[in-house]
């Protein structure tokens, strides 16, 4: 229960509100896509499978990913306004000073804490990037299957391919955030 609330004094310590429940909501709706994406199935002639599970898992996953949409945008944006673009991707302009330094402190075998212009910023951007990525692709594989165009499949394998860098990033986002809440944890408890 205490690393609960640790957890969510962390959380609440580094994102608004509005930011905080936004970014919970589109990391159970990617996971949920993730999960149903296993049941979808179309034929070979590239329509959606009539069979129950696959018929309504691929809607599912359809709809879900259309909402998502607005979502990551919106997200996006925000984070973009509140931190600004070099924060995230200080790399373009040259500046890896802080990236450097926390660097430096992990081959220390120190966490660094999440500094603009760091490492944790720089990862930040990358899941970004990742999600405007599966969503994009998702909608133009949609847009194109819906227009019978001939490109639709290899949108669809651009689409299936970077959901495997979203899924990474969630997944080392997620062990960082929970290795951070432990070390919290444990300073609390040493006090």
């Amino acid at each position: 229960m205490k690393i609960m609330t640790l957890a969510m004094t962390y959380l609440r310590e580094r994102q608004t509100a509005p930011i905080r429940y936004l970014h919970i909501t589109i990391i159970i709706l990617v996971l949920s896509q993730i999960v149903v994406s296993n049941f979808m199935d179309f034929n070979d002639a590239g329509e959606i499978s009539t069979d129950g599970i696959e018929f309504y898992a691929t809607w599912l996953h359809i709809i879900t990913g259309l909402f998502i949409i607005p979502l990551g945008l919106f997200l996006t944006g925000a984070v973009l306004i509140q931190h600004g673009f070099s924060n995230f991707f200080p790399y373009l302009g040259g500046d890896l000073s802080q990236v450097k330094a926390d660097i430096a402190q992990l081959m220390k075998r120190e966490l660094p804490e999440a500094l603009p212009n760091g490492l944790a910023a720089v990862v930040q951007g990358l899941g970004l990037a990742a999600l405007l990525l599966v969503l994009s692709s998702g909608l133009i594989w949609f847009l194109s299957w819906n227009a019978h165009l001939p490109w639709a499949d290899a949108i669809k394998e651009v689409h299936e391919f970077s959901t495997g860098f979203l899924l990474a990033y969630i997944v080392g986002h997620g062990a960082m955030g929970a290795l951070h809440i432990f070390l919290l944890s444990r300073s609390h408890s040493d006090r």
